[in-house]
């Protein structure tokens, strides 16, 4: 009985360091996660049409509750994908987002979403980047002031 018990423990630690293991991310030199960084190098400067565009940021937030909150979430922290909020989403360029939308990850089952046409996955990128990192503080929802130069 004892034997059970001690290898129903180690089962469970196992199957626990798997579980959180699962949502860790290494990162290249710019804090890009590799799974993001492995787009072509030429990916870097593809510039995004709307960037900065309230109307594509809002084009893109129907989008992505159309096509990936099931995944990443509502608020795209991360529901049974990961937290798109993240440094390291966050740190990638435009064009590395919109390569991965277009060719997906199977290995960390993200399907490739080039039948989407490429307008909507820019708005979709525009929408992710308008996000911003998540900090701490961010997290626990309390809102730090914003920084002023003139305090």
């Amino acid at each position: 009985m004892r034997r059970l018990l001690i290898l129903a423990l180690l089962a469970c630690s196992a199957l626990a360091a798997a579980a959180a293991g699962r949502h860790e991310h290494k990162s290249d030199d710019r804090g890009v996660w590799v799974e993001i960084a492995q787009a072509p190098a030429s990916t870097r400067s593809w510039k995004n049409p709307y960037e900065g565009q309230a109307d594509g940021v809002a084009a893109g937030e129907k989008l992505f509750h159309q096509h990936c909150a099931d995944c990443h979430g509502d608020d795209a922290r991360g529901k049974h994908a990961p937290n798109l909020r993240s440094p390291g989403v966050q740190n990638a360029t435009p064009g590395e987002l919109a390569w991965l939308l277009r060719n997906g990850n199977m290995t960390h089952r993200m399907p490739p979403w080039a039948g989407i046409p490429e307008q909507r996955r820019w708005q979709i990128v525009a929408f992710i980047k308008s996000l911003g990192v998540e900090t701490k503080t961010s997290a626990s929802n309390i809102v730090a002031a914003p920084y002023s130069a003139s305090r």
